[in-house]
């Protein structure tokens, strides 16, 4: 394994990291905070720099912006958080236009299962009592609210990217 190899796989590793952490966030406290965002895209020259694989930064850009215009238009009619559509641009810079469509399709994929998740109410009212046997009243209060914790299912989307990452260092290699 070469030490670009090595770079890039630990840079993916944070990405995922990252993404879970807000995720964590996200179900806690229903925000993530700026910081996860600044964070992936601080570390985006990493990726770039060494990826085995081509990368094309200025195409990943384009896709950033597409996301970010559709992704503020959701914000604007109040169906998504400004953290969410912040997560969800950055995150598809590094999805670029190799792995966008997929890394948009398994995060829909994963919001409409949490969409469907808390709408299921019985269901919800047994998890948090479960969870507030075991003592975590954060999980069990965030489970009796109506608020999607989105990014949830944009970790979940950036994860399956980053095995696709993988994958495409690996064989580039």
């Amino acid at each position: 394994m070469t030490a670009f190899l090595f770079a890039h796989l630990v840079t993916l590793a944070l990405f995922m990291g990252l993404l879970l952490a807000a995720a964590m966030g996200d179900l806690q406290t229903y925000k993530i905070p700026n910081t996860y965002s600044l964070a992936l895209l601080a570390l985006y020259p990493f990726f770039a720099l060494t990826a085995p694989q081509s990368v094309s930064p200025f195409l990943s850009l384009g896709v950033m912006a597409g996301v970010f215009a559709v992704g503020f238009a959701i914000y604007a009619y109040g169906a998504m958080g400004g953290g969410d559509v912040k997560l969800l641009t950055v995150a598809a810079l590094f999805a670029g236009p190799h792995f966008a469509v997929e890394f948009l399709a398994i995060t829909g994929i994963a919001g409409g299962m949490v969409a469907l998740l808390m709408l299921n109410r019985p269901f919800r009212a047994g998890l948090a009592v479960a969870l507030d046997s075991i003592g975590n009243r954060t999980l069990r209060d965030a489970l009796l609210t109506d608020v999607i914790p989105y990014g949830v299912a944009i970790a979940a989307g950036g994860v399956y990217l980053t095995l696709r990452l993988v994958g495409a260092a690996t064989d580039a290699a």
